[in-house]
């Protein structure tokens, strides 16, 4: 058996850190506990790892790369930015919701274990910076595909406006989508909920895709008087 890389074993590591966060909470995990379960000796980790924040932030950095890397080939050939977008919308829905399986992993956290890590995160600045970094960089890349969708320069304010507003919904309904989708399945064995038909379940992909596409389509007539 071929050793492993030591990009392998960073991410080893930071998916046996995934584990016990998920299991205990991040505040309960410590540095000893994730030695123990990657199978090495405290200073072994600390030649990777020598603390929580640093995992936490290569584990996001990991997972921003793991999504760059699964989705830049999606749009390589697409030159419509109305495409761009439903592909967009589509493959993080597919990511929040278990579909990949190389995100898979890192989406099955508790509700309780979410909030903690974000409370965890926004304590801890050099985190925060990471994935605000992130956000801005997500969030001009946004701005400037529906710049191209309605025709318009992406430093006018009112088309600013639009792309926060698409961002800000989107990701509101995939967090609150994927909370309520857990609790549904924890519930899945009350047969009166199987066929509640007002189930967030319920909607497709497609139809997400629409509901927002329609909002920048609003939006622009609204703001831009047209």
């Amino acid at each position: 058996m071929c050793a492993r890389s030591s990009e392998e074993k960073k991410e080893m590591i930071i998916t046996n850190f995934l584990d016990l966060v998920k299991q205990h909470g991040i505040n309960r995990v410590t540095l000893n506990d994730v030695a123990e379960r990657s199978g090495l000796t405290k200073s072994a980790l600390y030649y990777y790892f020598d603390s929580k924040e640093t995992l936490l932030v290569e584990g996001f950095e990991l997972f921003s790369t793991k999504l760059k890397d699964r989705f830049i080939p999606l749009i390589k050939d697409i030159d419509e930015p109305l495409d761009i977008l439903m592909i967009y919308i589509d493959f993080h829905l597919k990511v929040h919701s278990g579909e990949y399986e190389d995100f898979r992993h890192m989406m099955q956290m508790t509700t309780e274990v979410f909030y903690e890590i974000q409370r965890y995160i926004f304590n801890t600045p050099e985190i925060a910076k990471k994935i605000l970094e992130f956000r801005d960089n997500e969030l001009n890349w946004i701005n400037n595909v529906i710049a191209s969708y309605i025709n318009e320069s992406p430093e006018d304010e009112r088309t600013k406006k639009i792309s926060l507003l698409f961002a800000s919904f989107f990701h509101s309904y995939v967090n609150v989508s994927c909370r309520m989708t857990e609790h549904l399945n924890n519930l899945s064995g009350y047969s009166i909920l199987t066929d509640f038909p007002w189930r967030i379940d319920n909607i497709k992909n497609e139809d997400v895709c629409k509901y927002l596409i329609g909002g920048i389509n609003d939006l622009y007539k609204l703001l831009f008087n047209k």
